[in-house]
This record gives C-alpha cells, sequence and structure tokens, in this order.
C-alpha cells in the first residue's frame, strides 16, 4: 500500500480518538452548611441545614431540653454552588448548661468557605464555670475544672463542654456543643471544563490573513474597596430618624455585662423613629433582659448592624423581611437595662459579619450627610423618664 494512503488512513484514525478523548465530562459540584444553637448528649436547639442554591435560618424556640437554658440565640445558612461557596453562623445568648454550672453571656460561631479552606471566627464571652470567670477568650483554650473539661474557639465549635463526673444526675461522659457550625464547597461550579489531559482536534490549517493590529492595553482593574470605605459610601444612612447625638464612647466598661461597650448610644427624644441603614433582612427581632426591644440588620453588603433599646418595634420589623435603607424599624427608647438612662439607641456595626467596630466615625460621616441637627445632651431630661414609664404602660 503505497505512504501517502497508509498515512490519510492514520490520520482518519487519531482523528476519531481525539473525538472521543476530547468530549468532556459535566462538571458537578456540591455546597452545604449546617448550624445549630446547640448539639450533643442533652439534645439539640435550632439546628438547620442547606445545600445547593439554599439559605435558612432559625430562632431559639421557646422550650430547650433539660439542662440548658437559653435567654436567646439564632442560626443561619447559606449556601450557592453558582460561586462554590457556603456560610455557617450560630449564637447562643445568656446561657446556662448543668443548673448554672457553665454559663456565658455570648457564644458565637462563623464557618465560610468559598470552594477551599474553611475559615472559623466567632467569640465567647462572660464565661464562667466553677469559681472560674473569664471576661473573654480569645482563640483556642481549654479549661479544667472539677466537674468537667471545656474547650473554646476550636474549629466550628463555639463552646464543647464534657462532664467528667456526675451533676445533677447528668452522668459523667455528657457532652454539649454550643454555636456548632460547618460549611463545605467542592467541585467545578456545573459548567463543562476541556479535559485537561484531552487532546486537541487537529484542524484545518488557517488561511494566511494580515498581521492583526496591535490591541489597547487593558486598563488596571479598580481596587477592591476595604470596608471602611465602604461604610463611608452613600448606601448607608444615619439609624435615627431625627436629631440626636451620638455618646456612649466605645470600648468602655459597662458593669451591667461585664464587658466593654461595643457600639454608641444615640441620644434622641422618646418616640423619634429608628432606621435601617442598609437594604437587607431583618433578624433576631425581639426582647432581652440587657437589650430590650432589639433587632438586627444584616445589610446585602454583607455586614451587620445591631439595634438595642428601642420603646416599641414598628409594624416592619419582622423576623426574615427585606428592608430598605430609611425604613422605620422601630422607635427610640431606654427598655432593658437602659431603664435609668435618658432614651436612647444603643447601634453596633459589625463589617462582613465579624467582630464589632468603633461606629463613631460613620456615625458622624451618615449623620452629616443627612442633614440631621446636633443638639448638646444633658444626661438629664426633664420628664422623660415619667414618660418612658408611662409609655411602656399603656403597650
Amino acid at each position: 500500500m503505497p505512504v501517502r494512503y497508509l498515512i490519510a488512513l492514520l490520520g482518519v484514525a487519531i482523528a476519531a480518538g481525539v473525538a472521543v478523548a476530547s468530549a468532556p465530562a459535566q462538571g458537578s459540584a456540591k455546597a452545604t452548611a449546617t448550624a445549630a444553637v446547640i448539639t450533643g448528649d442533652l439534645g439539640r436547639v435550632a439546628r438547620v441545614r442547606s445545600s445547593g442554591e439554599d439559605s435558612a435560618s432559625s430562632s431559639v424556640p421557646a422550650d430547650t431540653p433539660d439542662g440548658i437554658v437559653l435567654g436567646d440565640g439564632f442560626v443561619s445558612v447559606s449556601t450557592s454552588v453558582s460561586t462554590l461557596s457556603a456560610e455557617a453562623q450560630a449564637e447562643a445568648d445568656d446561657l446556662e448548661l448543668f443548673g448554672g454550672l457553665v454559663t456565658a453571656s455570648i457564644v458565637s460561631r462563623k464557618a465560610v468557605t468559598t470552594g477551599g479552606k474553611v475559615k472559623y471566627s466567632g467569640t465567647v464571652r462572660g464565661l464562667t464555670f466553677g469559681d472560674e470567670e473569664i471576661d473573654e477568650v480569645k482563640g483556642t483554650k481549654t479549661y479544667q475544672f472539677l466537674e468537667g473539661r471545656i474547650t473554646a474557639n476550636k474549629g466550628g465549635a463555639g463552646l464543647i463542654v464534657e462532664l467528667t463526673t456526675e451533676v445533677d444526675g447528668i452522668p459523667a461522659g455528657t457532652k454539649v456543643v454550643v454555636a456548632d457550625v460547618s460549611a463545605s464547597a467542592s467541585g467545578s461550579g456545573g459548567s463543562s471544563t476541556p479535559d485537561p489531559d484531552a487532546t486537541a482536534t487537529p484542524t484545518a490549517s488557517p488561511t494566511p490573513t494580515a498581521t492583526p493590529k496591535a490591541t489597547a492595553t487593558p486598563k488596571p482593574s479598580k481596587p477592591k474597596r476595604t470596608w471602611r470605605q465602604r461604610l463611608m459610601g452613600t448606601a448607608f444612612v444615619f439609624p435615627v430618624g431625627g436629631p440626636a447625638d451620638i455618646g456612649g464612647p466605645f470600648g468602655a466598661p459597662r458593669a451591667s455585662t461585664g464587658r466593654p461597650h461595643e457600639g454608641n448610644d444615640i441620644f434622641a427624644d422618646f418616640g423619634t423613629p429608628v432606621v435601617a441603614v442598609a437594604d437587607g433582612e431583618l433578624a433576631n427581632v425581639g426582647t432581652l433582659p440587657i437589650s430590650g426591644n432589639r433587632l438586627w440588620v444584616y445589610a446585602d453588603s454583607g455586614d451587620q448592624f445591631f439595634y438595642a433599646h428601642l420603646s416599641a418595634f414598628s409594624a416592619n420589623a419582622v423576623n426574615g423581611r427585606r428592608v430598605e435603607a430609611g425604613e422605620v424599624l422601630g422607635y427610640v427608647g431606654n427598655t432593658g437595662d437602659a431603664e435609668p438612662t435618658p432614651p436612647h439607641v444603643h447601634f453596633e456595626i459589625h463589617p462582613n459579619g465579624g467582630d464589632a467596630v468603633d461606629p463613631n466615625a460613620f456615625l458622624v460621616a451618615w449623620q452629616k450627610r443627612a442633614g440631621a441637627t446636633s443638639r448638646p445632651d444633658t444626661a438629664e431630661r426633664p420628664g422623660a423618664l415619667v414618660e418612658v414609664r408611662d409609655f411602656i404602660e399603656e403597650q
């Protein structure tokens, strides 16, 4: 057989083989997240799960298992296959375990992944066990005490409490996990991608063409804004809809909570509207002994904002409801442990849902942009407390 025909046949065979090798398999991707306020041997409290393009949230139910007392708490999860991301968050407030043997004012934990390594963050404050009192636990710590062992801020667990002896009928070996979260995402995002081992299908040699013109040098991409730059943007508005004075310095000690002040107190006349600082979703609308009437705004930017001591909520203040910047959420008051003080709103900023930062610079900028009138605060407003008490009794 002539050589040229043999080469032609081989070329056909190679082309056929290439056609099979170059057909890529459909990519697969998974994203899952779980969160629970409490898990372990005493039972589960407020556990949620999401997968795929999904999200969920829950608050602490009225009834909790024996051995567990909670003032409040919440969980939220979200997942996205298209972006290969997952996030889970859990928080327990005013926690008591085993009849008060272990207590904490707040235990929170968060897990975030974008298809790679999972990043954890959170806080444990006001922790007590036995005769020990720990104001704030920083980093992963383990504590041994007479009745057991406590591990804080480890992986996806805010607190792990294990009994080594029997306590009030609860056997040794009992384990409780507080603020239990997990997040995972993996795969190729579901799009068809070429197999790197497949041989490219040969194509006919292209007809020579004129040398293409040089393309312009692409403009460099704009640097990503920091959270400080973002929060100074026009998407955010002042949280009080009227004349107000910014006080209550960040970081000042607070005897009622045993930890530093994590926000600013915005003083205004009783009943002044309190508004959403940004577009987002409401969460944890309710009442606590210290915070009084309180709620969170989870902004579309990823930042979170906490309001406390409201005199009352507006009809718009419903868990999970979408709100727009400037929408009325409630009214200035002094509920919770603020009852002896002039009416004000305790306001916190948590950039990207992380730890609280000093909100003063942002509040000043937002207030100036809104044109709100600032007035000196005497810290004593005649008749204010009487008015507050009368209003609360009428509700």
